[in-house]
């Protein structure tokens, strides 16, 4: 079953603990009371506790291990337990215990009631060793008259009341009389007190704080050393010099787009006949190619088939009809052959002429019939001097923004061989390509540039440079100039090149070694202590505040700052 505990708080007065019981939606209710529980020490307290839990239907138990307390709860036979984990017990009063305690009655307005109920108890204190035993007697008479004479009169009761008050303040103690009498100067020297004393605690004991900066003496030393390089892992050997290289890549792609000028018909072609001749003479046939050119006013067209002129007949039956000056004898061959125009349009479409023709075969050509079905379809094409010009405005990326773009994405733990850098430019792609149309006159350019570097591991370039050093046990390198390749190459056999930096090195001067020397030592001690230790220069020490004089023994509280005095 669950219990819900209910922490009780030292200005808490009965009407707000049973507010809290009455409150509480659980059956069972544990009270833990505080260290001064003033009013659990009051046995009509503790029966209007047992009460309200009655009235409320529900257990009440006392959370506590003081005798007083208990020995009252065993008065009201009110549970009590040590814990929040150990069962509840009924105590008992044992007939010393009863002894011990003093009755009296008293009228109690009972709490949680719509109507005021008046209730006579018998309250049971439990005396402290260290009362005294007469004052409290004549209080409790004095208490008891005022409680039983309603009628009497009110300046006596006032006299009575205050003799009862300076009886229980008289100590015998000046001192502490004197802190009764004056209970606020009292109070604000204690508060003054308390606060100097923190005051002092975050003085010397929190805030000091100390900074010591510690200048070490060193020397500056090149370094230079021939080292290799593979492409395969597992050929590396840091110790013999020899690094495993990776190349990094980055590809970066440029584009513009452009204005194709170039034009071309895609009409169709013309096509037609002409008679070609020649005379037969004794050197035999004559045989005319496909593709040989017949052309008339700068129209070109090409035959279609081959053609053989030959005469199968008696020389003597054909009639010469050459003239006399081209030749001697012979007889006429011709035939109509089939020709397609050069190009395409309507201007080749012509008629039939028999002077002006030329062609690049050994015959004479004319033609008897008009060529036709030529047509005109002009469209945009791409041109040379178009991608030359498109050129222009695509230059490469310059070589330095390149590099800068591909070092941003290699970590710091890499070591760069800036010499390795190299930049491919590809090939420049038109799209759609030269004498190829251009869908609304528009086209691209585009060219792909990659830029390529070596890196090798950073840290087991440190390591090869510290180890070929040589320092002695008790020195060390504070700081490593940047390292670099010089004259990176390739062998053929491999990549080789010269390891090259400055270092500067001194005597070995750790931050725990210095706090472990002056932590708790005053500022004059701690100063002579540390220019004791080999390489120290200049020693500064700053402390958080005027009034601190010695370094503070929390490491916590010691901040080292090592310079490097070269």
């Amino acid at each position: 079953m669950n219990k819900d505990v209910i922490y009780i708080e030292p200005e808490d007065d009965i009407t707000d603990i049973i507010t809290k019981i009455e409150n509480s939606k659980e059956k069972i209710v544990a009270l833990v009371p505080p260290k001064k529980a003033g009013v659990f020490r009051s046995i009509v307290n503790i029966k209007l506790i047992t009460k309200a839990g009655i009235n409320a239907e529900k257990t009440i138990v006392l959370v506590t291990t003081d005798p007083s307390i208990i020995k009252l709860a065993a008065v009201t036979k009110l549970p009590v337990t040590k814990n929040l984990q150990s069962a509840p017990v009924m105590p008992k009063l044992d007939e010393e215990s009863d002894t011990e305690a003093v009755t009296k009655e008293e009228v109690i307005e009972a709490s949680g009631k719509d109507k005021a109920e008046k209730v006579i108890v018998k309250e049971i204190t439990v005396e402290s060793a260290d009362e005294d035993s007469e004052d409290d007697e004549n209080a409790e008479k004095v208490d008891e008259e005022e409680a039983g004479d309603e009628n009497s009169d009110n300046g006596e009761k006032a006299e009575k009341k205050k003799r009862s008050s300076d009886k229980k303040s008289a100590s015998g103690n000046k001192f502490i009389d004197w802190i009764k009498e004056h209970k606020k100067i009292s109070i604000g020297c204690g508060i003054g007190l308390v606060v100097l004393i923190l005051i002092a605690i975050w003085a010397f004991a929190i805030a000091p704080a100390a900074t010591v900066t510690v200048g070490v003496r060193t020397v500056e030393n090149n370094f230079s050393q021939g080292v290799t390089f593979t492409d395969n892992l597992s050929e590396e050997n840091v110790n013999e010099g020899k690094f495993y290289l990776e190349e990094k890549k980055i590809e970066s792609k440029k584009e513009v787009e452009f204005t194709a000028t170039g034009s071309r018909n895609d009409g169709e072609k013309a096509t037609g006949q002409v008679v070609i001749y020649t005379y037969f003479r004794e050197q035999g046939d004559v045989a005319i190619s496909a593709g040989s050119t017949f052309t008339i006013n700068g129209l070109s067209y090409v035959l279609d088939n081959n053609v053989t002129l030959s005469w199968n007949q008696d020389p003597n039956e054909c009639k010469n009809t050459g003239e006399a000056s081209s030749f001697t004898s012979g007889c006429l061959i011709y035939e109509h052959v089939s020709v397609t125009a050069a190009a395409p349009g309507e201007k080749y479409n012509i008629a039939a002429s028999s002077a002006g023709w030329s062609t690049n075969a050994r015959v004479s050509v004319y033609s008897d019939s008009a060529m036709s079905g030529g047509t005109d379809k002009m469209v945009t094409v791409v041109q040379q001097s178009d991608i030359e010009k498109a050129k222009e405005s695509l230059s490469s990326e310059d070589e330095s923004a390149s590099k800068e773009k591909l070092l941003a994405t290699i970590g710091e733990d890499a070591f760069v061989i800036d010499s390795s850098f190299k930049q491919t430019v590809g090939n420049v792609i038109s799209t759609p390509a030269v004498n190829e149309e251009a869908a609304d006159g528009k086209a691209k350019l585009t060219v792909v540039t990659t830029d390529s570097i070596y890196i090798i591991d950073k840290t087991k370039v440190e390591e090869f440079i510290s180890e070929k050093a040589k320092l002695a046990d008790n020195y060390k390198i504070y700081k490593m100039n940047d390292p670099f390749i010089e004259n990176f190459m390739n062998t053929g056999s491999g990549y080789t090149g010269k390891l090259k930096t400055s270092y500067v090195s001194g005597p070995k001067v750790t931050e725990n070694d210095i706090i472990e020397i002056i932590k708790g030592k005053g500022l004059g001690v701690a100063q002579h202590d540390l220019k004791e230790i080999d390489g120290v220069g200049t020693i500064k020490i700053d402390v958080s505040y005027p009034w601190v004089m010695s370094i503070p023994g929390d490491p916590n509280k010691i901040t080292v700052i090592i310079e490097v005095e070269e």
